[in-house]
């Protein structure tokens, strides 16, 4: 890499490393996030400010997983697999369990994870709660 570009390389692996977890079930997601992926979702990081007070939906998030432990790890299943069969066997349930804790995590957090729409609203809340960690 020529020298003056890295700056801008350093700068897209700060980034980069925002979007990372510890890949816990407390704190799950990956651990390495390349910053030639992330295309225009690295947009997010201007918008979560570290520290700051987070957004609505990482808000209710949270509240939501501080009354059911499993549910960080059962979201995030749900929305990095193509399906909930997927989701289920990543977190080693049956999937009509998968069904019940889903119905209660929608309950908690006020929308619903298994519609399209839904399960955008969730990427984008567990995506912002790595950005927005101080």
């Amino acid at each position: 890499m020529p020298v003056l570009e890295l700056p801008g390389s350093w700068a897209a692996a700060r980034t980069a490393l925002r979007f990372t977890a510890e890949g816990t079930p407390q704190d799950p997601g990956p651990r390495v996030v390349y910053a030639d992926e992330l295309g225009g979702i690295a947009l997010l990081a201007d918008l979560v400010a570290p520290g700051a007070e987070p957004p609505p939906d990482v808000r209710a998030l949270e509240a939501a997983a501080a009354s059911a432990p499993w549910l960080r790890a059962t979201l995030h299943a749900v929305a990095s697999t193509a399906s909930l069969r997927a989701a289920a066997a990543e977190i080693n349930v049956h999937h009509s369990t998968l069904q019940d804790r889903l119905a209660h995590a929608e309950h908690l957090l006020g929308w619903p994870v298994r519609t399209p729409q839904g399960r955008l609203r969730l990427q984008l809340a567990l995506t912002m709660r790595h950005l927005a960690r101080p």
